[in-house]
């Protein structure tokens, strides 16, 4: 395994020719089977490109306790290496944590994202001072997402319906959840009020490829009511009932539950009754 950490130094460094430092940086870590093909897609997705247009004082500014990071990193990995197969060529490259919209009034410290691109590759967004616990569990549940025992290398980009999406992401949250501290910050808002509202609507399109129509469902639409990060909810809800019913002896048999079972045998009960 390797760690990169693309520091705001580094990048500051490099600040007068980025595209080609940073199409080098991160082109070396796309294959064919990547899910993001082109470097700058990933550039965008971390804004990567905004951070450049920080003043310098700025970008140092979001700089971290690299040793610390390496440590948390390597440690989080052993851990999750006891439960799940990783690749021996997986690098975890971290990046400067910026707010994205749904940050606002979260402290800076649970910026942290992530975004698994393949089995050989993870992003990490981190911000100066992260939340250690936070980090443990959101690292867990992208490792989860790159193990090669995981069935989503079986599909494609343009084949990805609902029902395995929520199947990945509640079996990565669970998985993450066993090891390390729940603090996730979205939790709260998807009450069992929104999630009646929420659960026909998503069993109805389990079979969906199209992304206007998973992405609110997945990642929320406050328009429409729904709250951010309401399908990482609904899915890990639907996870951990599965699992009573249907008890496992090893994390990793995670990976054979048929996603449409799964979810069409996932009924709502009161918030209290469940596993914690």
């Amino acid at each position: 395994m390797k760690i990169l950490q693309l520091t705001p130094e580094l990048l500051l460094k490099n600040k007068n020719n980025p595209e080609l430092y940073l199409s080098n940086i991160i082109e070396a870590t796309i294959t064919p089977n990547s899910w993001m093909t082109e470097w700058k897609d990933i550039a965008l997705r971390f804004q990567l490109f905004k951070f450049l247009d920080l003043s310098t004082e700025e970008i140092l500014s979001y700089s971290w306790d690299k040793e610390k990071t390496q440590e948390v990193v390597r440690e989080t990995v052993q851990i999750v290496k006891e439960y799940i197969e990783l690749d021996e060529q997986l690098q975890i490259s971290i990046v400067p944590a910026l707010p994205f919209p749904w940050f606002k009034n979260l402290e800076q410290s649970v910026w942290i994202n992530g975004f698994t691109n393949s089995k050989k590759s993870i992003w990490i967004a981190i911000p100066p001072n992260p939340d250690i616990s936070f980090l443990r569990y959101l690292l867990a549940h992208e490792l989860h997402h790159a193990s090669p025992e995981n069935p989503i290398y079986q599909l494609t980009v343009d084949h990805f319906p609902l029902k395995d999406w929520y199947k990945m992401e509640g079996t990565a949250e669970y998985f993450s959840l066993q090891l390390f501290e729940d603090k996730r910050w979205w939790k709260d808002s998807f009450t069992l009020e929104v999630e009646e509202r929420y659960i026909s609507e998503a069993k109805s399109l389990l079979h969906s490829t199209d992304d206007k129509v998973k992405g609110p469902l997945c990642f929320g639409d406050l328009k429409k009511h729904i709250p951010y990060l309401a399908g990482y909810s609904f899915a890990y809800n639907a996870v951990k009932d599965y699992l009573i019913r249907n008890p496992i002896e090893h994390l990793n048999q995670l990976f054979e539950i048929d996603a449409e079972e799964l979810l069409l045998s996932y009924n709502l009960k009161p918030l209290q009754n469940r596993m914690s």
